[in-house]
């Protein structure tokens, strides 16, 4: 797919970057793995895709910030990280656990554990359940003894959490929504991890060749917003429901989605 300059720094500043920051990431736009780097050095952030068949590169002035002003006369660079919870080294299936599969069968997340459209695994250490995103960079798990907050979040989500393969994504804001939703032939769930449509997640359903919003009834203007701001670049319909998708059986989900 093209994108144009624009384009390409909307998705940019959706990557956090302090003045001296330069990372490897996976690539936003081809989704290369470890394939793209991006630095922000004196005041200007400069990117570049290293896999073959992508040609995705450039650079813009974002100014100098008093730290890009003072490293400069200094002659140095700072390096920061932004502080995220690390995804935990030691899980486990989640099938050696009753409660992992009690909880995960009671919100329609279980079939699509089994049938590999999600990784999902247990963090003992926490007694939490975590969804893994499609290339296993991030997560967001769920307690399942009522510990707070209810849930985490782990690496990087901010592409939101696909399950399922399909030409049609039914946007959601939960991942069990979204393992819910994937149950149905002919659509995958999308979730958003909330209301918002992040610019990496933006990028990638550009791909789809219909998006369904479905949201709660109380957030039609936030749904009719999230709609303007993709139907550019593909078919998008808006659903507003009372029902909790993760809670409902096929035909229900069904039937909230007019099909």
């Amino acid at each position: 797919m093209n994108y144009t300059r624009s384009d390409q720094i909307s998705i940019i500043k959706s990557i956090s970057l302090r003045e001296g920051d330069s990372k490897t990431l996976d690539c936003p736009f081809c989704y290369g793995r470890k394939k793209f780097t991006i630095s922000k050095i004196d005041g200007r952030t400069i990117w570049n895709c290293y896999r073959a068949s992508c040609r995705i590169k450039g650079a813009y002035n974002t100014g100098r910030s008093l730290t890009a002003i003072q490293n400069n006369l200094n002659g140095t660079i700072k390096s920061t990280v932004k502080k995220t919870n690390q995804i935990p080294p030691i899980l486990s299936n989640v099938d050696n656990n009753p409660s992992a599969v009690e909880y995960l069968k009671s919100v329609n997340s279980y079939d699509a554990y089994k049938q590999g459209l999600i990784r999902i695994q247990y963090y003992p250490a926490r007694n939490r359940v975590l969804y893994f995103n499609n290339d296993n960079t991030g997560a967001v798990g769920r307690s399942l003894d009522g510990s707070n907050p209810k849930w985490m979040s782990f690496g990087n989500t901010e592409g939101g959490i696909q399950v399922g393969d399909s030409s049609t994504a039914v946007l959601v804001e939960d991942v069990a929504s979204a393992c819910s939703v994937s149950r149905l032939d002919g659509v995958c769930g999308y979730a958003l991890l909330g209301t918002n449509i992040t610019a990496p997640i933006k990028s990638r359903i550009r791909h789809f060749s219909c998006v369904i919003i479905i949201l709660d009834k109380d957030a039609s203007k936030k749904a009719l917003t999230l709609a303007k701001s993709i139907q550019a670049h593909t078919e998008v319909k808006v659903k507003l429901t009372d029902e909790d998708l993760k809670w409902l059986d096929i035909r229900g989900i069904q039937s909230v989605l007019g099909i």
